[in-house]
């Protein structure tokens, strides 16, 4: 036989609410707790600088130094055609974080950034805070932006 606590009617939550509605905010509090306090945040892009008016805009966000480097697999990647001078992209719902992203315009529609015999870019491209590398693509941390609210940002291509 299975022993039952007796449940005390001069508690002060139990003298002003009935135990259905105990049970009920114990619920809504601990679904409060598990939503933790960060809010989703929106990033919107600006980019500028299109090497023309035709072609599509590739845009790879990244969220460690470790994708960012081997240019694997993005947290998010949206492509968007190009229609004038600026493109607009947003990444909706992200959590407050540390981002970095990587943009080109394929103006060839091969969906590829074409380079030289040499390796180098002869398309536009770009990263978040204009960050330019050395020898190759910058680090995640020269292209990082902290993002802690929705927040609105422009990049240049070159």
């Amino acid at each position: 036989m299975q022993a039952t606590t007796p449940v005390d009617s001069n508690t002060p939550n139990s003298r002003f609410f009935p135990p259905a509605a105990q049970c009920l905010a114990g619920l809504m509090l601990l679904g409060l707790l598990a939503t933790g306090s960060a809010q989703a945040v929106d990033l919107n892009l600006s980019i500028r600088n299109l090497g023309s008016d035709k072609g599509t805009v590739y845009v790879a966000l990244y969220d460690s130094a470790d994708s960012f480097k081997s240019r694997g697999k993005g947290l998010a990647g949206q492509y968007i055609p190009v229609y004038g001078s600026t493109v607009t992209a947003t990444f909706r719902g992200l959590q407050p974080g540390r981002y970095a992203l990587s943009v080109f315009h394929d103006e060839h529609g091969n969906g590829k950034l074409d380079t030289n015999l040499l390796g180098l870019p002869t398309e536009p491209y770009g990263f978040s805070r204009d960050a330019v590398g050395t020898m190759g693509p910058p680090t995640f941390d020269a292209a990082a932006i902290d993002l802690k609210e929705d927040s609105s940002i422009v990049i240049n291509l070159h």
